[in-house]
């Protein structure tokens, strides 16, 4: 193992929003690992998920690329493959592990990485092809503790927001199952090796099934209540979705989903510690960079919204922090970063799931894909000051019923283009972006425009700008209650799941 090659631990949550930790300035949630995590190294304040939906997200991490030149701007069940970021890393001399969610497809084709150990959260791998091959190891581990097929035994469906606490022992919690496994990867790695351990925890994403220790610790806490816009009353068609799992949401059920996000995430906090602990007794700790992010987040009832797919804060704005060794083999930290760095800074210009795979291989000297969308972290890592864009561009849907949107870390723009609603927001004065201005701000509303027909212009036949520009595929048209549920349902969005 070359000096100048470092331990690289990724860890990452799912659904789980920028605003949402003690770091970023939430006074309930108790993140103290992530919190510590961030006063070690370098969060970005403005970090985005630009596709912001489990399988597209989690291919920009492994491909550098952005949604469109992906080939996945929404939900879909397979993977593109190009040169992916374990595999970079695997010829530059790292060995590579996954344990946890991976959300790829085919789900045991390896991308890279030397061994993956998989919670894909019930699914069954193969379906998407017409086989059934299992469940994932989580389920297999499960059966060999005494409880055959009783991952889902506490009633609760991966995409609804009823909670109720974990019904089996505490150590058989997926979350407490991915901290072990990861902490036992740590410990039996090929030492002649560095390491590159992606560590992808499914909470805080539904099912809320959190144990009941960590519910404790909220117990006599009054929980926040959703924010909503001014502009809330009247919503795109595109939100259609999303909207409809507040419906029958009562006030108690929605505090109660509340309790158990923040538990689930105390819960994640925990195994990271588990994790920075098993370094430690391993001697790997002064070698070994940390990156934490989410592949999105979750509106949580902002703006009568639930779950992701959209450009609002809660959504798409996620965690990023990066956090070099405490001291490097001889001095090397003080080369990559100068003498004079202090950790505990924010860089506050806009980034991206994107920027993963660069950075990366920046850090563990292997080579970047000429062709990636991504960049670089490390300078705004040296200087928190840098920035390696100006704006950040996200797009989610299919043509004709997209959402794109654009912003600078001061302002953001969003168009939907099936009826061409039109959302701007100041999100330095407004960061829960309860006041559109796209009615009062007419000037920067056209420049903001103008950017989008720009990078839509440069693109082949993009229809958005064929014609009038931005002009909406279906101008003045509203969905009857009939084709709302018709689309809702296009989406089975509550995945029951009983005995297996």
């Amino acid at each position: 193992m070359a000096l100048n090659q470092p331990n690289i631990i990724m860890i990452s949550c799912d659904h789980l929003r920028a605003d949402f930790m003690g770091c970023s300035g939430h006074e309930l949630i108790q993140t103290p690992h992530i919190d510590r995590l961030a006063r070690k190294g370098i969060r970005f304040t403005q970090a985005y998920s630009t596709t912001p939906i489990c399988v597209p997200a989690r291919g920009m991490i492994m491909t550098g690329l952005e949604g469109h030149d992906l080939g996945l701007t929404t939900y879909h069940e397979g993977f593109p493959v190009k040169e992916t970021l374990p595999q970079q890393l695997h010829d530059a001399g790292y060995q590579t592990l996954a344990v946890g969610k991976m959300h790829v497809y085919p789900e045991r084709c390896h991308y890279g990485f030397d061994n993956m150990i998989l919670w894909e959260e019930g699914r069954q791998i193969g379906k998407p092809y017409g086989m059934n091959k299992g469940y994932g190891d989580y389920e297999q581990w499960l059966a060999e503790q005494g409880y055959p097929g009783m991952a889902f035994t506490h009633g609760m469906s991966i995409n609804e927001y009823s909670m109720t606490p974990w019904n089996l022992p505490d150590y058989l919690h997926p979350t407490e199952w991915i901290g072990y496994q990861a902490c036992k990867e740590i410990k039996r790695r090929d030492w002649t090796r560095p390491l590159y351990m992606w560590a992808s925890f499914t909470a805080p994403h539904p099912p809320l099934v959190p144990l009941m220790k960590d519910l404790y610790l909220y117990d006599r806490d009054d929980m926040p209540s959703p924010v909503i816009g001014d502009w809330a009353d009247k919503h795109p068609a595109f939100h259609q979705l999303e909207l409809s799992f507040d419906e029958q949401m009562t006030d108690k059920q929605i505090d109660l989903a509340y309790r158990a996000y923040f538990a689930l995430v105390t819960q994640v906090d925990r195994q990271i510690n588990r994790i920075i602990g098993t370094l430690r007794e391993e001697g790997m700790l002064e070698n070994t960079w940390f990156v934490f992010t989410s592949d999105h987040g979750d509106n949580l009832g902002d703006h009568h919204l639930w779950q992701k797919s959209n450009f609002l804060n809660g959504s798409c704005h996620i965690p990023l922090i990066i956090t070099p060794p405490l001291r490097a083999e001889g001095d090397q930290l003080d080369e990559l970063l100068g003498p004079n760095w202090v950790p505990g800074k924010v860089n506050n210009s806009v980034v991206g799931l994107q920027d993963i795979l660069p950075t990366l291989c920046d850090i563990a000297g292997a080579e970047i894909p000429d062709h990636v969308n991504g960049k670089s972290l490390l300078p705004l890592v040296k200087d928190p000051t840098d920035r390696v864009r100006d704006t950040i561009l996200g797009e989610y849907g299919n043509t004709g019923r997209r959402s794109l949107m654009l912003t600078n870390s001061e302002w953001k723009y969003i168009w939907y283009e099936e009826d061409g609603f039109e959302l701007l927001f100041n999100i330095l004065d407004d960061p829960n972006e309860t006041r559109n201005l796209a009615s009062k701000e007419l000037n920067i509303l056209e420049k903001w425009r103008n950017r989008l027909i720009d990078i839509l212009s440069r693109r082949e036949n993009d229809p958005a700008v064929s014609g009038k520009p931005l002009a909406g595929s279906s101008i003045g048209y509203e969905l009857s209650l009939i084709e709302k549920e018709k689309r809702i349902n296009t989406y089975p969005y509550y995945h029951p799941m009983g005995l297996r």
